[in-house]
């Protein structure tokens, strides 16, 4: 096994675009990231790009942007311990400490064995996560209501919605607002945030984000809590992926928390499909 590290993201494509791109849709994370980085190279403050090879052949890939956790993809049929084993001393040996790390359920779940077994931290898993792919709209799920792109006199409302979507989701007690307040004016000024309005009040959202050659994901998805159960979410992320499939996608994906049936509902009911399943764990600093 030969662990490699990348200085930019020329060289991590040449290594690995291959092969994410033979299952595109399920690759999309890893995959729309690094694509986000080749076109816009100063996206994050800090990015760490690794390949692994047995032989010849490409065996694992790994990117971090700096706070966010690691995301992981092995090659099929790659010795799976090893492979692991491999990238988790690359990165104890470089000193790098690892928040978290994110990948297929199997690969994330024996990754955060190794990582605690070799830094003594505590794994706790953050959300088991199910992938789902749509290549067409189930007919008659739009209800009344229109789609727009979110502007900057939404920021208020699309903070507030991304700080109670992380509160509800249990990925944090106290958001910071500073941060949210950035993501929200790079989603707007990015146009890739979208309201669904009901009767000219703001009842939904969603987000476009990770562009692949045919595909792309959906993500920031939230209704308020006194306005759910109504079909706005349903309204909102359907009327997106039509819109995204009419500007020439192929396909949508997007991850879905395990533990919220209700949202794997309606992303099924939209015409969803499950293609995989994902986990991410968190390493806490101190010991077991």
């Amino acid at each position: 096994m030969q662990l490699s590290w990348h200085d930019g993201i020329e060289s991590f494509l040449q290594e690995t675009l291959e092969h994410l791109e033979r299952e595109e849709a399920r690759h999309n994370l890893l995959l729309g990231l690094a694509l986000i980085l080749q076109e816009h190279p100063d996206a994050w403050d800090e990015v760490f790009l690794v390949t692994v090879r047995a032989g010849p052949d490409l065996a694992a890939a790994g990117l971090m942007t700096v706070p966010a956790n690691l995301i992981l993809y092995t090659a099929p049929g790659v010795d799976l311990e090893e492979t692991l084993s491999c990238l988790a001393n690359g990165f104890l040996e470089g000193g790098i400490a690892l928040p978290g790390v994110t990948a297929p359920a199997a690969v994330c779940q024996r990754f955060a064995a190794l990582w605690a077994e070799l830094t003594g931290c505590r794994a706790e898993l953050e959300m088991p996560m199910r992938l789902y792919e749509l290549r067409q709209v189930t007919a008659g799920v739009i209800g009344e209501g229109s789609l727009r792109l979110a502007r900057e006199e939404d920021l208020d409302f699309v903070i507030g919605a991304i700080a109670s979507f992380e509160r509800d989701a249990g990925l944090n007690s106290a958001p910071d607002l500073e941060r949210i307040g950035r993501l929200a004016r790079r989603l707007v000024a990015r146009r890739g945030l979208y309201l669904w309005e009901h009767g000219d009040r703001i009842v939904s959202m969603a987000a476009k984000t990770r562009p692949t050659r045919h595909g792309i994901s959906i993500n920031h998805v939230y209704t308020p809590q006194g306005l759910r159960r109504r079909g706005y979410a349903t309204s909102c992320v359907a009327a997106l992926c039509q819109l995204l499939l009419d500007e020439g996608y192929q396909f949508c994906t997007l991850f879905a928390d395990l533990n919220n049936p209700t949202s794997n509902s309606i992303y099924q009911r939209i015409g969803f499909r499950p293609i995989g399943d994902f986990a991410g764990y968190t390493f806490g600093s101190d010991g077991p």
